[in-house]
Parts: structure tokens; C-alpha cells; sequence
């Protein structure tokens, strides 16, 4: 029984002594304990309840909302990106197989025949250079006029 008063007593007697404390240093307007290793925690303190104070909350949770809603429509567009490009490889690889089925039965083009991508590229840049170079003998007007 005894141990149960102490248990009551001991907190109760701590919470009185912190209060008469607080009062203490709020009449007397400074710390009475270790007054130099608080001065920091005061500092923060006496930030945030300026803070607090001062803060336009309504526009900060308006700016909060709106940089939300914006990320999550980032996040909505980067994910449907990513499902259009993966559905245009398979749909890259359908048509591929599709051409590719598509070759003549009477003469199939053998892989050694076929020339590479490279080769088609260097071919097709060839000829886009040729016809871009070739100047034409007669102006679609002049054709016109005759």
C-alpha cells in the first residue's frame, strides 16, 4: 500500500516543484536553472511561436495543396508515358512480325542477303542528298504557262 502512495506522491511533488518553477522564472523573467545552455532552446522557441504567429496559413495550405496536385499530375503523365511506350515496342515487335511473314514464298530474302540497318540508313540519306541537289530544268509555273 505504502509503495502506491509512493508512486502518487513522488509525480505529484515533481509536477508542483516544476510549477512553482515556471512561475518563478516567469515573474523574475530568466532561467534559474543552467540559464546559459537554455538560451539556445529559448531562441528556438521564441522562433517558432513567431512563426506561428505570422504565418499566412490559408495560402501556405493553398500553396501545399497546389504543389501536391501538380506533382501527382507529373507522376499521372510520366506513368502514362511510360505505359504508351511500352505498348509501341510491342506493337514495334507485332508489326515486325507481321513484315516479316509478309516476304514472298516463291523468294524468301535469306538474313545474308538483307542489308543492315546501317546500310539502309547510309542508302536512304544518299538519295535524300541526291534529289535534294538535283535542280529542277522547269518551274511548275512554267509548265503552267505552256
Amino acid at each position: 500500500m505504502t509503495s502506491y502512495l509512493i508512486a502518487i506522491f513522488i509525480p505529484l511533488g515533481i509536477l508542483v516543484g516544476f510549477l512553482l518553477l515556471i512561475t518563478v522564472e516567469g515573474r523574475r523573467g530568466a532561467r534559474i536553472i543552467l540559464p546559459g545552455r537554455r538560451y539556445q532552446f529559448d531562441l528556438k522557441a521564441a522562433r517558432a511561436l513567431f512563426i506561428l504567429k505570422h504565418v499566412d496559413w490559408g495560402a501556405f495550405a493553398h500553396d501545399l495543396t497546389r504543389t501536391g496536385i501538380e506533382r501527382m499530375a507529373h507522376d499521372i503523365a510520366h506513368s502514362t508515358l511510360m505505359a504508351v511506350r511500352a505498348l509501341e515496342r510491342q506493337l514495334t515487335q507485332v508489326v515486325r512480325t507481321l513484315r516479316a511473314r509478309r516476304e514472298h514464298p516463291l523468294f524468301p530474302i535469306s538474313a545474308a542477303d538483307r542489308p543492315s540497318r546501317i546500310q539502309t540508313t547510309i542508302s536512304y540519306v544518299k538519295k535524300t542528298v541526291r534529289r535534294s541537289r538535283k535542280q529542277p530544268t522547269e518551274t511548275p509555273d512554267q509548265t503552267r504557262a505552256q
